[in-house]
């Protein structure tokens, strides 16, 4: 994976990194956004690589940005040199995403790229979802979900420590100590007050309810471009077996024009040892959907 290292700056003025790996110069084929999940980064996940190698190979630019949420505690540059602001997983928001992926197709833009598919994996998936459901940008024409995670599983597996965990989130945020760390096994990483109430009270990421598909999936209903789901069957954050929770996705998907799926049989939530099957899936269904 060869490419470039490049830094945007959000709306609200906050530096974030990535990498940026070009195919046959403005090719007109798509660019590709990947957003990570929790706690990684824009370089972590080793199917990177391939995906990079596999998508510039046949002309199409690839991009892996972080988003501010990145790592579990990181300082992040602000627009004034003597400043930054710790956020990481642990202090992040979850709206904020819609300042991160803004800016990374803001550079895509502006170097060129008019269209582009957002791919998200594990939380990215929440976050590429959700961006797209409330902004309808129009450089968006598709999604790519990769191993998208049920955050109702998290609660579930919790038991009664959950209710615990959001009770102490409430009170320390109405005594505005909404940077106290919770840890315990709602998460596997301490997070804030503020960032639990975000995730488990606004809850605006509850998105992929696989488990509940009697519920209204508002966030998956409103989006209108194509998307595929990938996942595999060892360690995925889903009750239903990968088969049943993708199908629930598929019925979920109201107003896209298609929404296919695919099982990698055998490969994890973070695709290692099935670094060639993924990108292969990736790159066969972009062909095949966008084909000129």
């Amino acid at each position: 994976m060869k490419g470039e290292l490049v830094r945007v700056w959000t709306e609200d003025e906050l530096q974030l990194q990535g990498l940026h790996c070009t195919g046959q110069e403005l090719s007109g084929l798509l660019a590709v956004l990947h957003i990570h999940g929790a706690s990684s980064n824009f370089y972590r996940s080793q199917f990177l690589d391939r995906l990079a190698d596999g998508l510039t190979d046949r002309g199409y630019s690839f991009l892996s940005g972080n988003t501010r949420g990145h790592d579990i505690i990181n300082n992040v540059y602000a627009k004034d040199p003597t400043a930054s602001r710790r956020i990481g997983v642990a202090f992040e928001i979850f709206e904020d995403c819609l300042l991160d992926v803004k800016a990374w197709l803001g550079f895509l833009q502006a170097h060129g790229y008019e269209q582009a598919v957002l791919l998200g994996h594990s939380f990215g998936a929440s976050k590429v979802a959700y961006y797209q459901s409330e902004t309808a940008d129009e450089r968006v024409k598709a999604l790519i979900f990769m191993s998208p995670a049920d955050q109702g599983f998290w609660l579930e597996a919790a038991g009664a420590e959950a209710q615990r965990a959001l009770t102490w989130a409430k009170d320390m945020v109405s005594e505005g100590r909404e940077e106290a760390l919770f840890s315990g096994p709602l998460i596997p990483y301490p997070m804030s007050a503020a960032t639990i109430r975000s995730l488990f009270v606004e809850s605006k990421s509850d998105i992929f309810r696989f488990g509940r598909p009697d519920e209204p999936w508002q966030t998956i209903a409103k989006l209108r471009c194509p998307m595929l789901a990938l996942m595999g069957t060892v360690a995925e954050l889903t009750a239903p077996n990968p088969e049943e929770a993708l199908a629930v996705l598929k019925s979920k998907a109201l107003s896209s024009p298609r929404c296919d799926t695919v099982v990698l049989q055998g490969a994890p939530h973070n695709y290692r040892g099935y670094e060639a099957q993924v990108t292969e899936s990736i790159i066969n269904w972009l062909e095949e959907s966008f084909a000129s």
